[in-house]
């Protein structure tokens, strides 16, 4: 079976800020970047108080952080408990403290503003709603040793301003505390339901029964506020060794959490480029390969690439020999595309001292450099307008690492794009196609991002989107015929939530 393999960010580590609870040595430097915190009239910890910089001139600190160990680095008892003892409005300060903290240093990221306040984030959500008619309720994860916090915000019925009342911002951001035996426990859930979806020979009820626990701590305690408030989308925040959960899988004993909401995953708020554009209005650059001579083929790559660039956008299509990194750059340069879609071979694993690629016809890019050469590009310039979308057709991301998950959930702001659709493991060559040439079906019809990506994969599941034997038929009735290679892979079950629940939005959501 031929299957897609993803890039994965670097695992480069940057000291510029840090929050108030990193200590390293006892040494305490005042940080350096520009992210301030407390920028509402709701007072929160200052997190330089609390969490000192630590000085990267040391040379035990140098060899400590080229270890894989690096949340060794944050004292999380202080963060813990700190959380719990101030309020909710304050809660939600710190907590978007130390989620930008943790990205922007731990992942050396150019985009790193100020903190938002609540009012900020509260009036983004408002003004998104109003924008899209998509209703979005930001939730924070956080893992305490006895108990999960979840932190749900909800957009207010009217602009916060400079008048509104304390009690007019807190009525929109509810806490709940959940109790459970360890926090290993709720990361045994997170793996195991992972490691369930991906074996294709488990029966439906050894992967239903980890996303049932999982619905229950994440979910449910949250579930009469998100019905009131009448929620569309889920926008979740999320702890350590949580970050890679397929969400879309969640399942309440009747039904997928996919079903329910629309779902993605932000490294902070404050690290979302926010603003709405119809994705209907920007051009595309498409752009993939299906023969290799270092990797095994990708048959559908063609059909793919062939498919979405009929639907309408304005576009530019390199195929096969013309993938090439002078041509990716060439036309970056010429054009201003929204929507950069790459469908092609990848490859992250910690365990390789090889660093992650992504593989163009001509030769393969390490992440790294793939950084340098949108750096290049401006991508990363405040200034410059941004690409609304990423595709990699070809992803995966690793299990349990943390810098799998830093980079998974850090990929839209480390690119300098305002979304980007991953996968989460490796998804077959042909559920890609069908994933993939579903969602900018849908994108055409529904151009928000989140909303898009939940009907394909709700047509997915329901079987709307189905295989015959030489036909991949979607959900509006278009056929796609397979070529001889893909038949092979026909019978594939394209309702599983392995091939659905596989690919998540990162960054922004509308």
């Amino acid at each position: 079976m031929n299957q897609r393999r993803c890039l994965h960010p670097s695992r480069t580590v940057g000291f510029g800020l840090m929050l108030s609870l990193m200590m390293v040595g006892g040494t305490a430097i005042a940080p350096s970047h520009g992210q301030s915190g407390n920028q509402s009239d709701v007072t929160a910890p200052n997190p330089v108080n609390v969490m000192p910089a630590i000085d990267t001139e040391d040379p035990q600190v140098q060899e400590f952080t080229n270890t894989n160990t690096l949340s060794e680095q944050v004292d999380r008892v202080a963060y813990e408990t700190k959380i719990q003892q101030i309020s909710t409005t304050e809660a939600v300060q710190l907590l978007e403290e130390y989620q930008a903290f943790e990205f922007c240093n731990l992942l050396d990221l150019d985009r790193c503003g100020e903190v938002p306040s609540l009012e900020t984030i509260l009036n983004t959500l408002y003004t998104t709603w109003q924008e899209t008619n998509n209703k979005t309720a930001l939730i924070y994860v956080v893992q305490l040793p006895t108990a999960l916090q979840l932190v749900a915000i909800t957009p207010p019925t009217t602009p916060i301003t400079n008048t509104s009342t304390l009690q007019q911002k807190i009525s929109s951001v509810q806490s709940i505390t959940i109790p459970v035996e360890t926090r290993a426990q709720v990361v045994e859930l997170t793996r195991t339901l992972r490691r369930n979806i991906t074996n294709r020979r488990l029966s439906s009820d050894q992967y239903t029964r980890p996303a049932t626990a999982l619905y229950d701590l994440l979910i449910a305690p949250l579930k009469p506020i998100l019905d009131d408030q009448d929620i569309e989308h889920l926008l979740f925040s999320l702890d350590q060794d949580l970050r890679l959960l397929p969400l879309a899988a969640l399942y309440d004993g009747e039904e997928f959490l996919i079903e329910q909401y629309g779902v993605g995953i932000i490294p902070s708020f404050g690290l979302v480029d926010t603003g709405y554009q119809d994705i209907r209005s920007q051009s595309l650059l498409a752009m993939g390969a299906s023969k290799f001579t270092q990797n095994s083929d990708l048959p559908a790559v063609d059909l793919e690439l062939d498919f979405i660039t009929r639907l309408g956008w304005q576009h530019q299509l390199f195929k096969d020999e013309q993938f090439t990194v002078a041509n990716f750059m060439a036309a970056n340069q010429a054009n201003q595309f929204g929507l950069i879609h790459l469908a092609t071979h990848a490859e992250f694993n910690p365990a390789n001292p090889q660093p992650a690629y992504l593989q163009f016809a001509d030769r393969t890019v390490s992440f790294t450099e793939l950084r340098e050469l949108v750096r290049s590009l401006g991508w990363i310039d405040s200034a410059y307008p941004t690409v609304e979308l990423l595709i990699l057709s070809a992803c995966e991301t690793a299990v349990g690492d943390r810098a799998s998950e830093l980079g998974f959930a850090g990929l839209a702001v480390q690119l300098g794009v305002k979304s980007a659709l991953a996968s989460l493991w490796r998804v077959s060559d042909l559920g890609t196609l069908a994933l993939m040439s579903e969602y900018y079906l849908q994108l055409r019809q529904t151009p928000i991002k989140s909303q898009a990506l939940r009907q394909a994969q709700i047509n997915l599941l329901r079987g709307q989107v189905r295989l015959t034997a030489d036909t991949l038929i979607l959900s509006n009735g278009q056929r796609l015929p397979l070529p001889p290679r893909l038949q092979l892979e026909a019978r594939q079950d394209l309702q599983h939530p392995m091939i659905w629940s596989g690919f998540q939005l990162v960054g922004y959501w509308n």
